[in-house]
């Protein structure tokens, strides 16, 4: 028998820690995982949220999950929001392979008969989740809601092959082949190497260079949105959390100095980038990329099955994917009696989407004209 409750209480969510990090692994979201999630929610939960994760079991069996939190913050609005929102893309509703439309018809009943929010935030989530249509038609399509979207952002991914890391290495253009090559010849010769962080001691000192070595990239174009708040305090707890198997810390080091940082989650067969920071002194190794390298092939003869580079589609990034998973930020606005006033609220997003899809299809040169007018407007 399908049930679902509502949790509003950490201590709470906690609880149910075990069952859902087993379908997070299942699915191969590890931005879903609750290591992650409930530790955003204890240390940068909003002023104004309340903690709403709706959990679906058929019998004992946990078959879906909704990480929400309730958030009013907005001029009155009431948003159901997915933790970890703003801080993290591939966030997604949970369910069991086969369970689809019997988790949304759950979370449709609570959604409608308890939470009642004006607005459904789903907030980089894979562009192709059903989820957002399965919960609209559950709960009774166009004339319960409608749907919205306002961002739209690549994401470039590379499909890991079953067999030997060298082989999906030697598979590659020479140009590739040769590049990296040499990029690790020349490290070598400052007596540097990639390394894969693992003792506690060791991960303390690599947070602590994540940090310097990250804002010394971002803090001269007016900062960055990784290391903020609460996020750098929260990596070491989150690293004790998932463990040096599921947060993974990549460094490379030369002569004892950390010179670069790059952090991975895994869950699975997926293994997902996140952020990290470099030394511009070592900017002619490559440390990005010889590091996304070592990610690779550790995560090859794990067995795991896709790496996603994260959102934004960067030439370095380029060099390794065979694919684009994009990530979007849509919603459902609830038709009540908010209805107009959420809708004029999400209109402007709306239309710069748009506007930006009509510039993107423009030939070049027209097109770098009108986005190099728009960047002088901004400073």
């Amino acid at each position: 028998m399908i049930t679902v409750t509502v949790v509003s209480e950490l201590a709470d969510a906690r609880a149910l820690a075990s069952p859902w990090d087993d379908l997070a692994c299942a699915l191969g979201r590890p931005m879903c995982a609750p290591g992650w999630l409930l530790l955003w929610w204890e240390d940068s939960a909003p002023s104004h949220g309340e903690l709403a994760v709706a959990a679906v079991h058929d019998g004992p069996v946990l078959v879906g999950l909704a990480p929400w939190f309730l958030d009013r913050g907005h001029r009155g609005r009431k948003d159901l929001r997915l933790l970890g929102a703003a801080r993290s893309d591939r966030l997604d509703v949970l369910a069991a392979p086969g369970y689809e439309d019997a988790v949304a018809r759950a979370l449709a009943a609570v959604v409608r008969d308890r939470l009642r929010p004006d607005v459904l935030a789903f907030e980089g989530i894979p562009a192709g989740s059903d989820s957002p249509r399965r919960l609209l038609e559950a709960l009774g399509g166009r004339r319960a809601g409608r749907a919205f979207v306002t961002a739209v952002h690549g994401a470039p991914t590379v499909t890991l092959p079953a067999g030997e890391p060298g082989e999906w290495f030697a598979g590659r253009s020479k140009n590739f082949r040769s590049e990296m090559g040499r990029m690790r010849r020349r490290l070598a010769k400052r007596s540097g190497e990639v390394r894969l962080v693992r003792e506690p001691e060791e991960t303390r000192r690599a947070l602590a260079a994540l940090e310097v070595l990250h804002r010394g990239r971002w803090d001269w174009r007016g900062g960055t949105g990784f290391l903020t708040g609460a996020m750098s305090t929260m990596l070491p707890k989150l690293a004790t959390a998932l463990g040096p198997d599921r947060f993974r810390l990549w460094t490379i080091d030369v002569e004892g100095e950390i010179v670069s940082v790059q952090v991975f989650m895994a869950a699975g067969s997926e293994v997902k980038y996140w952020n990290g920071g470099w030394d511009e002194a070592h900017a002619d190794v490559k440390p990005t990329m010889l590091t996304i390298l070592a990610a690779l092939e550790d995560a090859i003869a794990r067995g795991q099955r896709r790496l996603d580079l994260g959102v934004g589609v960067y030439p370095y990034k380029l060099r390794f994917a065979d694919g684009d998973d994009p990530a979007t930020w849509r919603g459902v606005i609830l038709r009540n009696r908010r209805y107009l006033r959420s809708s004029l609220e999400t209109t402007p997003g709306e239309l710069r989407l748009r506007v930006r899809r009509r510039v993107d299809a423009l030939p070049e040169a027209p097109r770098e004209r009108i986005l190099a007018a728009v960047r002088s407007v901004r400073r």
